[in-house]
């Protein structure tokens, strides 16, 4: 009786090399390597900087009032602006611009031509007067805030500011000191 083989059909033993199954898992990995760089967070920064410029120009543009308006250094990030026209009311708008500071905490800068404009109110609201301060050779009044940050405002004629938020009373000091003229 002749022996049997259990090697399967000649000609397939010599086509299963080590070579050979490189080359057919080569795609399987190439897939799961493209599979995991893509779905890896990726470490690009979560903050979304802003150009504030096109906005303070159209509130300057509401009001012939000079506008302060911030001139900070780079590692001040604009994160947000708004623009608002007061009560349809010809030359009165507030501006707020805020800021992720260099120790990247918050600071928001507002400016108002209305002195009852309900952002400024209601930013103020629950806050208790600490002092008052020269700061950029202005005098701010300094208050706490119900979340326990310090809020500086100054009345400046028809101008109302106000300087806030999570960042360090140095930080939002340097904030207010900044301020300059909007000459568009």
């Amino acid at each position: 009786m002749a022996a049997q083989s259990t090697a399967g059909p000649p000609g397939r033993l010599g086509k299963m090399t080590v070579t050979n199954m490189l080359r057919s898992m080569l795609p399987l990995v190439v897939m799961v390597l493209g599979l995991a760089y893509f779905c890896s967070p990726q470490t690009q920064d979560p903050v979304t900087e802003i150009d504030p410029s096109n906005s303070i120009r159209y509130a300057a543009s509401l009001t012939d009032v000079v506008l302060p308006v911030p001139d900070l250094a780079e590692a001040w990030r604009p994160t947000s602006v708004d623009v608002t026209p007061e009560g349809g009311q010809p030359g009165v708008v507030t501006l707020t611009i805020g800021y992720l500071t260099p120790s990247e905490e918050f600071a928001r800068y507002a400016v108002s031509t209305d002195s009852a404009s309900a952002l400024i109110t209601d930013l103020l609201t629950g806050a208790t007067s600490v002092r008052q301060l020269p700061l950029g050779g202005e005098s701010w009044e300094e208050f706490s805030t119900g979340r326990g940050e310090a809020l500086y405002l100054r009345n400046d004629g028809d101008l109302r500011l106000v300087v806030t938020g999570s960042a360090s009373q140095d930080e939002l000091r340097t904030l207010a000191e900044s301020l300059t003229p909007y000459r568009g």
